[in-house]
């Protein structure tokens, strides 16, 4: 009887089942009796070198020994975390680890989902010091680490801060396609966020996507049409592709949603002025001015507005032959009309700019054909002393 019960000892001593038992046993001790984490990491890598040999635990001792590989692991992150690839290579065993011990649904299940919230945490907080290095890619990666963790079957919850984290990294990192992806996840989970529509139509806009950009623009207008920055895309949109009449619908509608905003009415007064509508380009310069009183480029384009007007009278005034006397001094009179009307808003451009080559230029000559010469040869001093 006695000699039976040796070789039963003998057997299971040398079967795989208790080699790896004795070995995770080794494990949790070190861990947690010895405080010896090298020791228990060695044993622990025993362990699984079996495992993935080939041997076969039962689900209660594989469960405990999935939880256990990924507080070593865990641990060994902890203790080394310099931020580096190699480092992050023991978090992602770890994280692999608690997610296969809660997917067994065993005894340790809230306990990895703890831990995996740690692990979650860890890799937020190495995707920001990545994002502090402009190290984009990196960053990107360890976000969609941390967002796989959070949907995973334990925890189930829709990381939308760290996919909107995600949809940045990967423009940054100009990798629009994938900025593309984590944007339409974004908005499926959260429409009314109007940082999502900005990531998608921005990425659309990077690839050169205009139809699916004016698309995404559209969608967003609906879902938040009071929102300045999806106004101010779809602004953007209409002046790049030069649609002039779509983007005085969108800019009517920008100015109604931000009536205080000096540069929505410049914008508006400049697409009037390219539509030829002179009078409802100049209300809208004046408009800019009266919030912004110190708005260089609105008394400009107002001055332009004269000016611009000018190039086809004199053009019919050189055109005529010597003896159309009354039909030039009608040109002329009318040209001085708009010389004179251009005028104040041009020396308002130097009180605000007083060594703008190109104003100074132009009322230089301004004043000499509204026959001012005093004034003009003031400008002409002004000029050589600048371009000295």
């Amino acid at each position: 009887m006695m000699k039976k019960t040796l070789y039963l000892f003998i057997f299971l001593c040398c079967s795989p089942l208790f080699s790896q038992k004795a070995d995770l046993t080794s494990a949790i001790i070190a861990l947690d009796n010895k405080n010896d984490l090298q020791s228990a990491k060695k044993w622990i890598d025993v362990a699984t070198n079996k495992i993935e040999s080939g041997s076969v635990l039962k689900p209660k001792i594989l469960s405990k020994y999935y939880h256990y590989r990924g507080l070593i692991y865990l641990k060994s992150f902890q203790e080394v975390n310099d931020s580096t690839l190699s480092s992050f290579d023991f978090l992602d065993i770890a994280s692999e680890s608690f997610l296969k011990d809660v997917s067994l649904e065993s005894n340790f299940i809230k306990k990895s989902i703890t831990q995996l919230n740690v692990c979650a945490y860890l890799y937020q907080d190495g995707a920001y010091k990545d994002y502090e290095k402009h190290a984009y890619s990196d960053a990107l990666n360890k976000f969609t680490k941390a967002i796989m963790i959070n949907s995973s079957e334990g925890i189930q919850k829709t990381d939308t801060f760290n996919m909107y984290n995600a949809a940045l990294m990967a423009y940054q990192a100009e990798d629009y396609q994938e900025s593309l992806v984590w944007s339409k996840k974004l908005i499926l989970a959260n429409s009314k966020d109007e940082r999502f529509h900005l990531r998608l139509i921005r990425a659309y806009g990077e690839i050169g996507e205009l139809d699916l950009q004016l698309e995404a623009i559209k969608f967003a207008r609906l879902q938040i049409p009071n929102s300045k920055d999806i106004i101010f895309e779809e602004v953007n949109y209409y002046l790049a592709t030069g649609n002039n009449t779509l983007l005085l619908k969108s800019l009517d509608e920008a100015v109604s949603s931000d009536s205080e905003n000096p540069i929505l009415h410049l914008v508006l007064g400049n697409t009037y002025n390219q539509l030829g509508d002179f009078g409802k380009a100049k209300y809208s310069f004046e408009q800019a001015i009266s919030l912004n009183p110190s708005y260089f480029d609105a008394y400009n384009n107002l001055a332009s507005i004269y000016l611009d007007q000018t190039i086809d009278l004199i053009e019919k005034k050189n055109a005529l032959g010597y003896r159309e006397t009354t039909k030039f001094e009608d040109y002329k009179k009318q040209i001085n009309a708009l010389y004179s009307q251009a005028l104040p808003h041009l020396e308002s451009c130097l009180e605000l700019d007083s060594t703008n080559l190109a104003i100074i230029s132009v009322l230089k000559e301004i004043y000499y054909k509204l026959g001012d010469s005093k004034k003009s040869l003031e400008m002409k001093k002004r000029e050589d002393v600048i371009k000295e």
